[in-house]
């Protein structure tokens, strides 16, 4: 491939993973929490990471300007009395925000949240045994400017498979693992799921779940607003899972909203505006110099990787030709980037194989059918 072909591939494959920044909208009314986290279960499989997600989220909460309540291990009842308690406090210019990790289910296309307590014996124990979520939106939706639920409930729950074996004629087969699609209904609301429809969510090896560690790590980008930030928590989880959870977002929330309050957003949106300027300046002359002129006023920011990509490329072979192999292994990828172009090119329907970060024949066939839909030289390599 032609230097300038490749640097034009690299374009547009790292901006797609590295995503770009978006403009703040200032928030108004205060920040509310309810934060729950239910590991000690007793009548199905404990959670070792539950209780512990909960209190991380919260940490992170209370450090961007929220006011937290945080249950952690609480039965149904304990559950249902801090309700109201979150309830009574939102107001009309508000921010409110739900987060859950413990154990869910669907039952006949309805999601429900489970207290340490929870049996279910039978199909009728439900409604007394445990939370609806749809009467959480319900609230939230109701009495909030802005809505924002975060539900890691999708893990792999027995109570689901005893309580299928209870429900009787037509209806066997409707509690299932995982938690059902969700609509929200008022405007200003987003719901985040750990998992896809169906899907188990993993609890995690670590301290922490995989989706949790995520969320925590890019909500907190002051770059970053919060459904720009959710893309990269779901090529996190995916990463992690290697690509068999993948979370969703339900979302029809007009305004943006970041995490980070005490960041200057507006400030680094702009920076990062100035940056693609000087980027696509840089791209065009397509020189060593211009890269390094790039790179001496641009150091970090969301083109700064694409930048140096670009930079390695030329140093050493000046400004003619080099293969398309030694350019790809003068870019010196990481595994994770390595991982996050398989994950591009799976999302834009491209076969790639396994998501682990070695370019086999799927992955090189892969790249070679995006070159073509981008009119570049089929290579098979970045």
């Amino acid at each position: 491939m032609g230097l300038r072909n490749l640097q034009t591939f690299l374009f547009f494959l790292l901006l797609m993973v590295l995503g770009l920044s978006a403009p703040l909208s200032a928030a108004e009314g205060k920040r509310l929490a309810l934060v729950v986290g239910n590991s000690a279960y007793t009548a199905t499989t404990p959670l070792a990471n539950a209780a512990a997600d909960a209190r991380a989220f919260t940490a992170f909460l209370k450090e961007n300007g929220f006011e937290v309540d945080s249950l952690i291990n609480v039965d149904r009842a304990g559950f249902a009395r801090g309700l109201p308690n979150f309830s009574k406090k939102i107001g009309p210019a508000d921010t409110a925000l739900f987060y859950f990790a413990g154990h869910g289910m669907q039952l006949k296309g309805e999601n429900f949240l489970l207290g340490l307590d929870a049996e279910l014996l039978s199909e009728f124990d439900v409604d007394a045994e445990a939370i609806a979520l749809n009467s959480i939106i319900s609230i939230m939706e109701r009495k909030a400017s802005l809505s924002l639920l975060f539900v890691d409930a999708c893990r792999n729950n027995p109570i689901a498979d005893r309580l299928n074996a209870s429900v009787e004629g037509v209806t066997r087969g409707a509690a299932l693992k995982g938690l059902a699609p969700v609509s929200s209904t008022g405007s200003g609301t987003m719901i985040a799921f750990s998992a896809s429809p169906g899907q188990v969510a993993y609890d995690g090896v670590g301290e922490n779940s995989p989706f949790t560690t995520a969320l925590v790590e890019h909500l907190a980008s002051p770059s970053l607003e919060v459904g720009t930030a959710f893309k990269r928590v779901i090529r996190d989880v995916r990463i992690k899972t290697n690509n068999v959870q993948s979370p969703q977002i339900v979302s029809n929330i007009a305004a943006e909203f970041y995490f980070n309050a005490s960041a200057p957003a507006t400030a680094v949106a702009a920076s990062d505006f100035l940056a693609q300027i000087d980027f696509e300046k840089a791209e065009r002359i397509a020189t060593a110099r211009g890269w390094q002129l790039y790179l001496a006023k641009h150091q970090s920011g969301s083109f700064s990787d694409s930048a140096r990509a670009a930079l390695r490329l030329l140093e050493g072979g000046g400004d003619g030709l080099v293969s398309p192999q030694k350019a790809e292994s003068r870019m010196r990828l990481t595994q994770s980037q390595r991982k996050e172009i398989q994950l591009t090119l799976s999302d834009l329907g491209y076969d790639i194989g396994a998501v682990d970060g070695n370019f086999g024949q799927k992955t090189r066939r892969a790249i070679s059918r995006y070159q073509k839909a981008l009119g570049l030289t089929e290579t098979g390599y970045i």
